[in-house]
């Protein structure tokens, strides 16, 4: 019985796509261009919002082709990023090197290319505010990404801000825990985590902070909550002034604390 039921369900089924498969194939079709719209909308509203009121180092996207007038039209495709915000225009340092297609571009976010010493021109590029919407309706500012933490894309693009203290509360770092610092903000966190090890060796409770975040964030290596945890535990118990909060921060959000 339940096997006839199952065989004549499948004569249905096979019935029903032979007969109405042009409208099931054109029902697909239109869900999914107008998913892909809805989509694209969605991101165009966005990344209109970001650069109506725009934030420093937000990465724009930006076609110079589109801005040259002189010549016969070129993609040029080249990443730029805001340092600077104004009231009256945005102040940005644009890379040196130009791409000629858009998913290349991205693929230098994606690589962290942006944190390269010589990625950028020495010199700012400065708009002004009124100009931003033009160059994004004609195409010349064709993306516009805001980090989310340090990343674009999967890609690092600003360096995470060690903290900084007033001086009635500043540490005397050690050797190798202010060498740990001078790499990270150099974007070289494989030696920083080496750097940071040899503090916590010895004893150096800001060493601990230090390696701890890089640990809990997966800076310079694997991700080790457990031991991110204990590093903090024990610069909490030395008096570190930022232990605590980063181990309620901990706590909160991978629940690793007992």
């Amino acid at each position: 019985m339940i096997k006839h039921a199952i065989f004549r369900s499948h004569d249905i089924i096979s019935e029903l796509l032979g007969r109405y498969k042009a409208i099931l194939i054109a029902f697909v079709i239109i869900s999914i261009c107008a998913h892909w719209i809805i989509k694209h909308q969605r991101t165009q509203q966005i990344q209109h919002s970001w650069l109506e009121a725009p934030k420093v180092d937000d990465v724009i996207m930006i076609d110079i082709g589109r801005m040259q007038h002189d010549r016969v039209y070129q993609p040029q495709y080249r990443i730029a990023q805001v340092i600077a915000v104004s009231d009256t225009q945005l102040t940005l340092k644009q890379g040196r090197y130009t791409y000629a297609r858009k998913r290349d571009a991205k693929r230098a976010i994606q690589l962290d290319n942006l944190m390269l010493d010589d990625y950028f021109q020495i010199d700012p590029w400065h708009i002004s505010r009124t100009q931003v919407m033009p160059y994004y309706q004609s195409g010349a500012i064709y993306a516009v990404y805001r980090p989310n933490d340090i990343y674009v894309l999967g890609g690092i693009v600003k360096h995470r801000a060690l903290p900084h203290f007033p001086k009635h509360q500043r540490a005397i770092f050690s050797a190798e825990n202010s060498q740990g610092i001078n790499f990270y903000q150099r974007g070289d966190f494989t030696a920083a985590r080496k750097a940071f090890e040899l503090a916590t060796k010895n004893q150096d409770q800001w060493g601990m902070y230090n390696l701890a975040t890089m640990l809990i964030a997966s800076e310079g290596g694997e991700q080790d909550l457990q031991r991110g945890f204990e590093l903090l535990k024990k610069a909490h118990a030395q008096g570190n002034v930022k232990a605590k909060d980063a181990l309620d921060s901990l706590c909160t959000l991978h629940q690793i604390c007992e």
